[in-house]
């Protein structure tokens, strides 16, 4: 006959596998996870739009914004956050599908929105930034939070170093417009770290 110290050991043995079979990605929902993904995405195209760049420069802002998000795996190897959130997919009709959910989720709240401004697609960036911000806070240990708010600020200043505005021929013009600056200094208040960028 087992003992009640055997179960209660085997009990304790169950809870700790099952914590261990869970991963970081278990602490959200659905619509949480996909905000976390999206999210430094959707300040990337804020920062994008916060000042005219032309094609050349908008183009060249969104290469950037893709580097600094991947590069995150490298500046962040220990982040179980972002690595999960940047997992690959097992094969590439799943990958396809999750990149056309996306999308459409994205433009989806694009619309319901009325977005119709530079000014309104920075709220909405602002206000995702926000609600991720307290959702890690919330569910992550802190270095783990740390690690996400510092990726997202890497691809704000990214995009913003990434084109000059009002240059002719990429001659004159400044690397970060004041409207970027700007832009920075409410995405550095919202999540609480610093850019590194200097401010007047």
């Amino acid at each position: 006959m087992r003992t009640q110290t055997s179960t209660q050991a085997d009990t304790a043995m169950t809870i700790t596998q099952a914590e261990t079979a869970m991963t970081i990605k278990d602490a959200f929902n659905d619509d949480e996870w996909f905000l976390l993904s999206a999210m430094p995405g959707m300040i990337g195209a804020a920062m994008s739009n916060a000042a005219p760049s032309g094609i050349i420069g908008t183009i060249r802002e969104m290469s950037a914004g893709m580097r600094a998000s991947v590069h995150a795996r490298e500046t962040h190897p220990d982040s179980e956050l972002i690595n999960a959130l940047l997992s690959k997919a097992d094969n590439w009709d799943q990958a396809r599908n999750k990149m056309a959910d996306y999308r459409e989720r994205a433009q989806q709240r694009v619309s319901s929105a009325n977005i119709s401004s530079r000014e309104e697609l920075q709220a909405m960036a602002i206000e995702d930034c926000r609600a991720a911000t307290a959702l890690v806070g919330e569910r992550c240990s802190e270095s783990e939070a740390h690690a996400y708010k510092q990726w997202t600020i890497d691809i704000a200043l990214a995009v913003a170093k990434a084109a000059k505005e009002g240059s002719i021929l990429g001659i004159g013009g400044e690397r970060i417009s004041a409207a970027e600056r700007e832009l920075l200094h409410r995405i550095e208040s919202t999540l609480g770290v610093q850019s590194g960028i200097l401010f007047a």
